[in-house]
């Protein structure tokens, strides 16, 4: 490939050119691309998708690959079809899931990561990457009350899996001959130092019943199946109620001959802050309380864990923090920047109260983790001070990550979230996730006080009753006190799919709790306008009408 002022002959296998020169390129021409994409989705008329289902879009596009080269501009022309067929997050109405439209700067910090294209396996390798994720580590462990001299964390890729190493961290943890004999040896251990039946020890994993599916996926990759999960029953709002869970506690501490439908032995508690479908947030507090008397009850090690995938941004906020009271007496944290805070995916961590802990997941390769100046020896080790023994042998678990991780393949997506905290600071942090809960009680009160969409609409138990709400606001067609759950259902999925066909707005729906049925659940993200939320609202109060008159209600 030949580059001359800014123009390409010819094909990549004849280039002449030097790697930055076909980096300048590529970066200068795709950026083109890019912004152009990007300015389409500021475009009011702009369509956040392109398909109304997945059927539509196999038929219209078709990708093919090549036994030989094509030209530069045929690839540059590629690029532009991809972006053009994809959801624009840009446009500020996609309100689907719980990401949304990335912070500008992170796609810099992607192209930054490409460009290193290093493994964060070992410090070695990817030095700054892993300074970053070092870093990152110890200002989220802060916001959590931890002492970040012995708290420590990761990157992994995505919530679910950070959830899942959260477990193997705690059964390694808490059951030394799990390392070795996996649930089996968990069992025999239970069964000898206990004296409990083997249905008895089997190691369980309590969750609330509105918890993410992860854990129930996290059962499965650690081995205990899907039976090990205790779901814990929830309140109309979604929150767990604790009061069940000292019930189902102290019921399975005490059938030590396993006679109960769930019978096991707890090791593991999942609180939730921030669920998938309702924005609630478990008692952290009351649910430590809890797990302090059963620690102390039976002498044994309870692990609590939270899924803050969603809500853990909250810590930035001093107004809103609160809803987290009691992270500070918690063993791990999953958080997701890639949600709330609009990281570029994928960006996700999972930190420990106790960093030590990590070393129970340690697996030695002499031809990837050598020694090194970090290590801490037995001798020296028992002359220093606590603290100082503590971050030295944390230094050293940072020699390589991927010791201690379940994963030798590590992008260091770390690096976003430092160039974006770098960029805007925390308190900016804080003022977004304000935003966007002062959004949702924005549009529910605007529901509420409309004459016209207030007889129109149903909002969700936790929008009507004026529970504190997050960024999910859950609201379908007002069908009439007499409509059954199952028809109230199928008025909310004939909206969604109307709105679908529309293409305006990406939005979800979803079942809530106690056989409330179905309900659109839409995100009111920060970078989502007022004047939108309420244009969303009105047609689904709008084709909420078209199916009444369609069904003759």
């Amino acid at each position: 490939m030949t580059i001359t002022n800014g123009q390409i002959n010819g094909h990549a296998s004849t280039s002449t050119s030097s790697p930055s020169e076909e980096v300048a390129y590529y970066l200068n021409e795709t950026t083109k691309i890019i912004q152009a994409w990007i300015k389409k989705g500021e475009n009011e008329d702009e369509p956040v998708s392109r398909f109304t289902s997945s059927k539509e879009m196999r038929q219209a596009v078709k990708l093919s690959l090549s036994d030989e080269s094509c030209s530069n501009e045929k690839v540059l022309q590629s690029m532009a079809s991809l972006l053009d067929n994809s959801v624009n997050p840009w446009t500020g109405r996609f309100v689907d899931k719980l990401y949304s439209t990335p912070m500008p700067i992170g796609i810099a910090s992607e192209a930054l990561l490409a460009a290193i294209n290093a493994n964060a396996h070992v410090i070695s390798a990817a030095p700054m990457l892993c300074l970053a994720e070092e870093t990152c580590v110890n200002g989220l462990t802060s916001l959590c009350g931890w002492n970040p001299t012995y708290a420590d964390g990761m990157t992994m890729p995505g919530g679910s899996m950070s959830n899942t190493f959260a477990i193997q961290t705690a059964v390694n943890h808490s059951f030394p001959a799990f390392k070795n004999e996996g649930v089996v040896g968990v069992i025999t251990e239970l069964m000898g130092r206990r004296n409990r039946s083997a249905k008895a020890s089997k190691p369980l994993i309590i969750t609330g019943a509105d918890s993410h599916y992860s854990l129930e996926k996290a059962a499965l990759a650690c081995g205990m199946g899907l039976n090990s999960v205790v779901k814990v029953p929830c309140d109309i709002y979604g929150n767990m109620d604790v009061d069940a869970l000292d019930r189902i506690l102290e019921g399975l501490y005490q059938d030590n001959e396993g006679k109960g439908e769930k019978a096991g032995f707890p090791f593991f508690v999942n609180a939730t802050a921030g669920s998938t479908v309702t924005g609630s947030f478990d008692n952290l507090d009351q649910i430590a309380n809890i797990c302090d008397k059963y620690r102390s009850a039976y002498e044994t090690p309870l692990w609590l864990h939270v899924d803050g995938s969603w809500g853990g941004p909250v810590l930035f906020s001093s107004r809103y923090r609160s809803r987290m009271a009691g992270i500070e007496r918690c063993d791990s944290l999953t958080i997701n920047p890639h949600k709330l805070l609009n990281i570029p995916h994928q960006c996700s961590f999972v930190l420990f109260r106790k960093g030590d802990v990590l070393e129970n997941n340690a697996l030695d390769a002499p031809y990837l983790f050598h020694a090194n100046d970090g290590d801490v020896e037995s001798d020296t080790a028992a002359k220093l001070e606590e603290s100082e023994a503590a971050l030295r042998r944390k230094n050293a678990r940072h020699e390589g990550p991927a010791k201690v991780n379940f994963g030798c393949g590590r992008k260091g997506d770390a690096l976003k979230l430092y160039i974006a905290w770098q960029s805007k600071g925390a308190r900016y942090f804080g003022e977004h996730v304000e935003r966007g809960i002062e959004s949702a009680n924005r549009i529910v009160q605007y529901i509420k006080t409309d004459s016209n969409l207030s007889k129109r609409l149903q909002l969700a138990q936790t929008e009507s009753s004026g529970a504190p709400l997050f960024l999910q606001v859950c609201v379908r067609p007002a069908l009439g006190a007499n409509a059954s759950v199952e028809e109230r259902s199928k008025a909310t999925q004939y909206v969604h799919n109307a709105i679908r066909q529309q293409r305006r707005f990406a939005v979800d729906f979803a079942p809530l709790g106690k056989g409330q049925g179905d309900f659109i659940r839409m995100v009111t993200h920060p970078f989502t306008s007022f004047e939108d939320l309420v244009s969303l609202v009105t047609q689904i109060a709008d084709f909420g009408d078209d199916y009444m008159h369609l069904k003759g209600i």
